[in-house]
């Protein structure tokens, strides 16, 4: 299994699965290289872009919810699965961190 570490001065690190990242890296707008980094002027559009990409997700995911048919057993696992959105908060916060202290940030 892939680990990608977010790291920048601004901020303590931040570690996702392989996955996960490369959702998140997508989102932001970037490929999926790894390792890779964003210049400390490039921090702010990609918050941006995460945070757009991710009230698309939410937009999707209740219209999807909205015209299935409930089934218990769906219900519950989506409970028990930790949204995109909850694990998205901490690459989150270290963007802003970045993005306020003009500091670049890499992921390896």
């Amino acid at each position: 299994m892939m680990i990608v570490t977010f790291k920048t001065k601004a901020s303590g690190d931040v570690t996702y699965t392989g996955d996960i990242a490369l959702t998140l890296l997508k989102m932001m707008g970037r490929d999926d290289k790894v390792p890779s980094a964003l210049y400390a002027e490039d921090v702010t559009p990609a918050l941006e872009a995460l945070r757009a990409a991710l009230a698309q997700y939410v937009a999707r995911q209740q219209a999807e919810s909205a015209n299935h048919d409930k089934d218990p057993h769906q219900d519950a696992a989506q409970k028990r699965s930790i949204a995109l959105t909850v694990r998205a908060q901490p690459l989150l916060q270290l963007l802003e961190k970045a993005a306020k202290k003009h500091s670049p940030v890499l992921w390896q």
